[in-house]
C-alpha cells in the first residue's frame, strides 16, 4: 500500500511540473509575441509610416511621410484613404525662414490617438539667425492636428500649435481651427501675458489649404502683442 502511495505522488508530482513548464513556456510565447508587436509598430513610426484606421470605414488607412521637391514644403504627409480609395497630400512647411532665421533643416514625425486625430510634430535642427535682424525666434517647435470629417468626407485641419523663444520671453500660440478661436501667451521671470481671440478666417481649412500663405499671412502674425 505504502508503494502504491509513494508512486501516485510521484505522478501527480510529474504532471504538476509539466503543467507548470507548459505554462511557463505559452508565457514566454505570449510575452514574445506582444514585443515583436510592439517593435514593429515602433519600427514603422520610426520610419514615417503607420497603417492604422483613420476614416470612417472599418479598414486600415495608410500614412507615410514623403521627400518633397517643393522649396518651402520639403516634406509631405501622404495619407491613403481606404473609404475614398485616393491619396492625400498634406504639406509639412519648414517655417524656419519666417522666423528670422536662415533656413534651417527639419524633421517630422507623427502619431494616431485613440480618438483618430493625426498629431504631426516639427522639429528643427541648429538655427541660425539672418544677421542684423533683431527679434528673431529660436527653438521652435510646431503641432498640427488632423482629423477626417465623416460629413464631407474630407481631411480637416483641427489645430495648430506653435511655441519658440523670442530674446527671453517663451511663447505659445494655440489654434482651434473648428471655431476660430485662438490664444496667445507670453512667460517672462515669472509673469504671464496672454490674449485670445477669434478669426472667421481660421475656421474650416482642410488639407489642401494647408500652405506657407496661410501660415504667413493668416497665423504668423496673430498674438503678437504678447512678444
Amino acid at each position: 500500500m505504502n508503494k502504491l502511495f509513494a508512486l501516485f505522488i510521484l505522478i501527480f508530482s510529474l504532471q504538476s511540473c509539466e503543467n507548470k513548464t507548459g505554462k511557463k513556456i505559452k508565457d514566454s510565447h505570449q510575452i514574445k509575441e506582444k514585443a515583436e508587436e510592439w517593435t514593429k509598430e515602433q519600427e514603422e513610426e520610426l520610419a514615417g509610416s503607420l497603417s492604422v484606421k483613420f476614416d470612417d470605414d472599418s479598414l486600415v488607412d495608410n500614412f507615410n511621410i514623403l521627400f518633397n521637391e517643393d522649396e518651402i514644403a520639403q516634406s509631405v504627409l501622404s495619407v491613403y484613404l481606404s473609404s475614398q480609395k485616393k491619396e492625400v497630400k498634406i504639406n509639412l512647411l519648414n517655417n524656419s525662414v519666417l522666423y528670422n532665421n536662415k533656413e534651417s533643416a527639419y524633421y517630422t514625425f507623427f502619431t494616431i490617438n485613440e480618438k483618430k486625430i493625426c498629431i504631426v510634430t516639427i522639429q528643427y535642427a541648429d538655427q541660425e539667425s539672418i544677421p542684423n535682424i533683431s527679434g528673431e525666434k529660436k527653438d521652435l517647435v510646431e503641432k498640427i492636428r488632423l482629423r477626417f470629417n465623416n460629413q464631407n468626407h474630407k481631411i480637416q485641419v483641427i489645430g495648430y500649435d506653435v511655441s519658440y523663444q523670442k530674446e527671453t520671453k517663451s511663447i505659445t500660440k494655440s489654434f482651434n481651427f473648428i471655431t476660430g478661436k485662438y490664444i496667445a501667451t507670453s512667460k517672462i521671470d515669472g509673469k504671464t501675458s496672454t490674449v485670445d481671440g477669434w478669426s472667421a478666417e481660421l475656421e474650416n481649412i482642410y488639407a489642401e489649404d494647408w500652405n506657407f500663405p496661410l501660415v504667413r499671412d493668416k497665423i504668423f502674425w496673430i498674438g503678437e502683442e504678447v512678444e
